[in-house]
C-alpha cells in the first residue's frame, strides 16, 4: 500500500520530514521518536490533536497539559477503572449478541452499518447511562460523517455543534436529575471540583464532546479492520476459535498493525535538534503512530501479523499521560465482539469489495461479509 511505503520511505530517509499542509507541520515516524515525544508534554505539549481539524480544540483532558491534565484525568479515570468494565461487558456482551444476529441469520451483509457502528455507539450510550435509544442518534450523526469522507472543511463546521446539543441536553438532565456519581460519568463530573471549583457547564461540555468524537470513530475503524483480517485470514479465525483465551492478545495485534488514529498533534515548546533537523518553539509536530506501530527497529516482523505477539508495546492508544482514556472500553468491546462473531459461525468470508476509510482513519465504510453458522 502506497501509505504504508511512505511510512517506511519516511523511517529508513527523513524521520523528522517537513509538510506545508495544515499551516505546516513536522511528522515524526520512527517508534523511538514518537515514543520520546509522546512522553514529553513539556516540550511536545497538546492543544488542537488532530492537523486536520483545528477547530476540535480545548478538550478535556487531551488538549490539556501539566498539571492541569492530571486533575481531570485522575477524576475520569475511575469511570473506565476495571471494575466499571466488568459491570458493563454483560451488557456489552448482549448488545454484540443482539446486532450480530440479523448478519447471522441473512449468513451475508454489510458488518460496518449492522455491527461496526452501532455496537461502539451504544456501548458509548451504556457508559454514560444514556436512553438505549440515543445510540442511534449517534450512528446517524457519524455515517453522515462517514459521507462527507470525514472532509475537514465540512466536519469542522458541524462536528463541535452536533455533539455539544446532545451532551448539552444530557448535562441538563443530569443537573435536574443527578444519578449516582460514583457510576455515572456525567453526574460525577458535575458533582466534581477542581482546585476547590465546580466545573462550569462549557467545561463538562468539552468533556462529554471528546468522549462521543474519540470513543466512537477509532473503535467502528478497530472493529472493521479486524473483522477483515479475520475475514481474509482464515486461518487466524481457526487459532482463535481453537484458543479463544488468544483473542485478546490478537486484539492488541490487530491494533498495532492497523492502528485507528494513525497520527496526533502536538506543539513544540522549544527548539529542538533531532536527526539533523531543527524543530523550531510553535512548530506543529505530527506523531505518527501508524509508522511508529510498524518500525523494525521496535517490532520483529513488523508486517506480519502475530496474533500471539509476546511483546506488544504498540501505541495505538497513545503513549504518556495522553494515553486514550477509553481503552480499557475499547478493548472490552473489541474483545467481546470477536469473542461473540467467532463463537457464532465456522467461516468468516468477504462477500464483495468493501470500501476503505480515507485520511488519518484506518477503518471501512462498508464490508460485504458473508458468514456460515454453527
Amino acid at each position: 500500500m502506497q501509505r504504508l511505503a511512505e511510512y517506511q520511505r519516511l523511517r529508513e530517509q527523513c524521520p523528522v520530514a517537513w509538510a506545508d499542509e495544515h499551516g505546516g507541520h513536522w511528522s515524526l515516524t520512527r517508534y523511538a521518536d514518537v515514543r520520546e515525544a509522546a512522553r514529553k508534554p513539556g516540550t511536545y505539549a497538546s492543544g488542537a490533536p488532530i492537523l486536520q481539524w483545528p477547530d476540535f480544540a480545548d478538550q478535556i483532558p487531551i488538549s490539556l497539559n501539566p498539571p492541569e491534565h492530571a486533575k481531570y484525568r485522575r477524576m475520569l479515570n475511575r469511570y473506565v477503572a476495571k471494575d466499571a468494565m466488568d459491570r458493563l461487558e454483560p451488557t456489552l456482551r448482549a448488545y454484540a449478541v443482539e446486532h450480530l444476529e440479523p448478519l447471522l441469520q441473512a449468513g451475508e451483509g454489510d458488518i460496518i452499518a449492522g455491527f461496526c457502528q452501532p455496537f461502539p455507539a451504544r456501548a458509548l450510550a451504556a457508559l454514560l447511562n444514556l436512553p438505549d435509544s440515543a445510540y442511534t442518534e449517534l450512528v446517524e450523526q457519524f455515517v453522515g460523517f462517514e459521507r462527507m469522507g470525514w472532509d475537514p472543511e465540512k466536519v469542522n463546521a458541524v462536528i463541535g455543534q452536533i455533539f455539544e446539543t446532545h451532551i448539552a441536553r444530557v448535562i441538563a438532565e443530569r443537573r435536574a436529575r443527578p444519578l449516582d456519581p460514583e457510576t455515572d460519568l456525567l453526574s460525577g463530573v458535575l458533582a466534581a471540583e477542581v482546585d476547590g471549583q465546580p466545573l462550569s457547564d462549557d467545561m463538562v461540555l468539552q468533556i462529554g464532546v471528546q468522549l462521543f468524537v474519540a470513543g466512537h470513530a477509532t473503535t467502528a475503524d478497530a472493529l472493521a479492520t479486524s473483522v477483515y483480517r479475520l475475514a481474509t485470514n482464515p486461518d487466524i479465525q481457526v487459532v482463535l476459535r481453537q484458543f479463544p483465551e488468544k483473542i485478546p492478545s490478537a486484539v492488541e495485534e490487530f491494533l498495532r498493525i492497523e492502528t485507528p488514529l494513525q497520527s496526533i498533534a502536538r506543539t513544540a515548546t522549544e527548539d529542538v535538534e533531532l536527526h539533523g533537523r531543527t524543530i523550531r518553539a510553535g512548530d506543529k509536530v505530527d506523531l505518527h503512530y501508524g509508522a511508529a506501530n510498524r518500525d523494525p527497529e521496535a517490532f520483529e516482523h513488523p508486517t506480519a501479523c502475530i496474533i500471539d505477539r509476546q511483546r506488544n508495546d504498540h501505541m495505538a492508544f497513545g503513549f504518556g499521560i495522553h494515553k486514550c482514556l477509553g481503552a480499557p472500553l475499547a478493548r472490552l468491546e473489541m474483545r467481546v465482539a470477536l469473542e461473540e462473531l467467532l463463537a457464532r459461525t465456522t467461516d468468516i468470508a468477504l462477500a464483495g469489495p468493501g470500501t476503505e476509510t480515507a485520511g488519518r482513519l484506518r477503518g471501512w465504510t462498508n464490508l460485504p461479509l458473508r458468514v456460515t453458522t454453527r
